[in-house]
């Protein structure tokens, strides 16, 4: 019996571990609103005295989403985070598909990252 107990234990701890992984990943959350959903900006481009980056959403559940806001952190040449943004799709992403839409940033930004912070799953 104790053998069995340590097993699912084990099998639990493993599987959470692996979520986690997973999840950081893809850039999602844990949250049953966000899983569904991965989230790209590594599409930089310099335009005149700014830059832009193209946050990609994609949606791989059979469900849509609305709603989506994803947080972007904009790093310089060393690392630094300079700034922080939220943008909203406020379209409904239908299931299996992708959303694009471009964000400015300062011109200092070399690379970012970017997370799903929330939707709204119908």
């Amino acid at each position: 019996m104790k053998v069995l107990f340590r097993l699912l234990v084990f099998v639990l701890v493993v599987g959470g571990i692996a979520l986690f992984v997973v999840s950081k990943y893809n850039n999602t959350s844990l949250k049953p609103e966000t899983i569904d959903l991965t989230v790209d900006c590594s599409d930089l481009d310099n335009i005149l005295v700014t830059k832009a980056v193209n946050v990609t959403v994609r949606n791989l559940s059979s469900r849509s989403h609305k709603d989506v806001s994803v947080k972007i952190v904009a790093f310089d040449a060393a690392g630094k985070v300079i700034q922080e943004k939220f943008t909203t799709f406020s379209r409904t992403l239908p299931a299996h598909s992708i959303y694009d839409k471009p964000v400015t940033l300062s011109t200092a930004t070399k690379r970012c990252n970017c997370t799903i912070v929330d939707s709204h799953p119908e």
